[in-house]
């Protein structure tokens, strides 16, 4: 039995064709409850309007609603995904995750940094980060020994997450924010699981409040390396890791490089290397720049990387560095 209120009565008093006007559209009104209307804007984010479609459309059925309203809006982001799909995307951000031994890292593109700031494209990438995590995860033969491999976006399209793909969750979220959105790269990162292997990872102009076990930012960095020296106290994997990955996206190595002699046997040279350097030309102060071993390090200029990597009785075997919109060298 439908109820009217006493108001829409008192309104509809006027005449006769009001009257019919208000028990026309007074039963639509109380079909469609606050209560759920209220949770399906708050689950799919979608508007008033299109809410309150949907549970005219299915009566109130708040599961048949949310289907048929993503159903919608994946449709709608098929088709501005085809249309705005050659627009330059030279915004958006990197993402990290990590679990023990395994890491991965992710690249999503963007056209504006008004969206690279908006929470739907931040939980997009958090999922292509867990999406690619979770892909190494399946792979035993990858979680077992050492794994640097780089995937482009067309392989990362069809990552599945749940019943959809990442395919599918960026034409919706190309259909919410009416932008080209591209999934560019991901680095699978892996190192043996045994106490000596570790992983560092780093994010920097980490955005903030993000959650789902993935850092966010501008700038991604992972770094491997192994403890030699196990005598070491308070040895803090993590933070050293965190120190080498800071050091990678500031310096911009290309190499990992050899280490540089101890110090006390430089200086000995010194006199006689600046010599023949100055006779001859030398191109070590080039190739120091480049390798991340005869680098200064970023967080101590009094020393190099090869010097601290020695302090802390580790090896550095690896690293891999990204920035958002980065021009790659053919």
């Amino acid at each position: 039995m439908w109820v009217f209120r006493t108001i829409g009565v008192a309104r509809c008093s006027a005449g006769v064709s009001s009257l019919a006007r208000c028990l026309h559209t007074c039963p639509v009104l109380e079909g469609v409850t606050k209560a759920n209307l209220s949770k399906l804007r708050k689950k799919t984010g979608f508007t008033f309007v299109n809410c309150k479609k949907a549970l005219e459309k299915f009566e109130n059925d708040l599961e048949q609603a949310e289907k048929w309203l993503k159903e919608q809006a994946q449709k709608e982001g098929w088709a501005k995904a085809t249309k705005l799909q050659d627009r330059q995307t030279a915004q958006g951000l990197v993402g990290v995750a990590q679990e023990g031994t395994m890491a991965t890292m992710v690249e999503v593109n963007c056209e504006t940094d008004f969206v690279a700031r908006n929470p739907k494209f931040h939980q997009l990438v958090t999922q292509v980060a867990m999406a690619t995590l979770a892909d190494v995860k399946a792979h035993p033969q990858w979680t077992l020994g050492w794994l640097k491999a780089l995937h482009t976006g067309d392989e990362l399209k069809q990552l599945q997450v749940g019943d959809t793909t990442l395919a599918d969750l960026t034409a919706l979220t190309i259909g919410n924010l009416g932008e080209n959105i591209q999934i560019r790269r991901a680095m699978y990162y892996s190192v043996p699981p045994i106490p000596t292997k570790h992983i560092g990872v780093y994010v920097h102009a980490p955005v903030a409040g993000t959650t789902g076990g993935c850092a966010l930012g501008k700038y991604g960095a992972l770094v491997a390396f192994r403890r030699k020296n196990t005598e070491f106290q308070n040895f803090n994997a993590a933070e050293l890791g965190r120190r080498l990955g800071q050091h990678v996206v500031g310096m911009n190595p290309l190499t990992v490089g050899e280490m540089p002699e101890i110090r006390e046997e430089e200086e000995k040279k010194d006199e006689d290397g600046d010599k023949r350097d100055e006779e001859e030309g030398s191109t070590d102060s080039d190739e120091d720049e480049t390798q991340m071993l005869r680098q200064t390090f970023l967080l101590d200029p009094t020393m190099s990387v090869g010097e601290m990597v020695r302090q802390q009785g580790i090896e550095l075997l690896d690293f891999v560095r990204f920035e958002c919109g980065e021009v790659e060298e053919s």
